[in-house]
């Protein structure tokens, strides 16, 4: 996981230092959400992460940047509706990337409870 978030670092530094979008000061704060946010996006769970998934998810992160503004200026004429859409649609991918991991893990975890339920029951009937 920590191999696949260092190059999904590498890679935002250096498509952010291409659109000029890279602030001297605070870059070193952001640079994590954006790999992480590239990951997430990439197919990345909150356990395992690939490398498949870091080279997917940049190149899917950044056509959102690349995309976005040109379609907003295409359909509405201003292609700052396009960079609302591409935070909405990225943030949503992240965000439902999280729901599912944190409903699968409840999930299991009741699965779990109810499975040590049943074996406790099955074990008082046997001792009875």
């Amino acid at each position: 996981m920590v191999i696949s978030t260092v190059f999904a670092g590498f890679g935002m530094i250096i498509y952010l230092q291409n659109v000029g979008n890279f602030p001297t000061y605070t870059a070193h704060t952001q640079i994590g959400m954006f790999a992480i946010a590239a990951l997430l996006v990439g197919g990345a769970s909150v356990d395992r992460a690939s490398i498949g998934n870091v080279f997917l998810g940049v190149i899917l992160f950044h056509t959102m940047f690349i995309v976005a503004p040109k379609t907003g200026a295409a359909i509405t004429g201003d292609s700052m509706i396009g960079e609302y859409f591409r935070v909405f649609v990225s943030y949503a991918v992240i965000t439902l990337a999280l729901v599912m991991y944190e409903s699968k893990k409840r999930k299991n975890k009741s699965l779990a409870g109810q499975q040590l339920a049943a074996e406790q029951a099955a074990e008082e009937e046997a001792s009875k």
